[in-house]
């Protein structure tokens, strides 16, 4: 009776936090249908100069490729997404007291074009033979015992992520294996929460330490797609 009691509740556990992901996922759709259609356009050009007066190219590399593990590599990124991030910095949505402090004096065409400049850079290419294959797994589908979504069905098959305005789907092909895992990381512990309806929070959540790093090491040995424009 007690065994019938614990796996009763187990049920009930696994419906409630699979009504809740989907719940969450909702909402990160209906936002990603949503356009601001106010963001100003990038001009490239402008977009270096200023990239290079405002600092970036110190961490992001003066084409976005990254100078060390930990700092994302942009480019080839969406412009959407880094114009969203650059603006989380600015609001507090997202914390890191560098970027905030470095993102606070940014206009808004500044963020236009430092986006542009990057998302138009030619994306770093994957490590050949260094995916994991419990990542893979979990990417292209995810655990359906633990009511855990893959992870392509926001980023794509190809980890290629969705360049609309509103709440856009990053590019995770390519990137670097380190800061992947530290992101997934700050997903999990709260440290990072600026995803539509806490989607990235529920899914980081479910995820081992060594998910985590499956996920970080298959995502950053992908090979990412020609920079499509946004």
């Amino acid at each position: 009776m007690a065994r019938d009691r614990t796996d009763g509740r187990r049920r009930i556990f696994r419906r409630r936090r699979r009504a809740l992901l989907a719940a969450a996922l909702c909402v990160w759709a209906a936002s990603i249908v949503e356009t601001r259609g106010q963001d100003l356009a990038g001009d490239v050009a402008r977009g270096k100069i200023r990239s290079k007066a405002e600092q970036c190219q110190e961490c992001h590399g003066e084409a976005g490729q990254g100078t060390a593990d930990h700092y994302p590599r942009l480019a080839g990124q969406w412009s959407a997404y880094l114009r969203k991030q650059l603006g989380d910095f600015q609001s507090g949505a997202r914390k890191n007291e560098i970027m905030t402090a470095m993102a606070s004096e940014l206009s808004p065409q500044d963020i236009a074009d430092i986006a542009a400049y990057f998302s138009a850079a030619p994306a770093v290419a994957g490590r050949p033979g260094s995916a994991s294959a419990r990542g893979e797994e979990l990417f292209r589908r995810g655990d359906p015992a633990r009511a855990l979504p893959a992870c392509a069905s926001c980023h794509g098959l190809a980890a290629e992520g969705v360049g609309v305005e509103g709440d856009p789907v990053p590019v995770l092909a390519g990137q670097s294996e380190i800061y992947l895992a530290n992101q997934l990381f700050f997903w999990k512990v709260e440290d990072r929460h600026n995803s539509a309806g806490g989607v990235m929070n529920a899914v980081a959540r479910a995820l081992s330490a060594e998910e985590i790093d499956a996920l970080a090491n298959y995502l950053s040995g992908l090979r990412p797609a020609e920079q499509k424009k946004d």
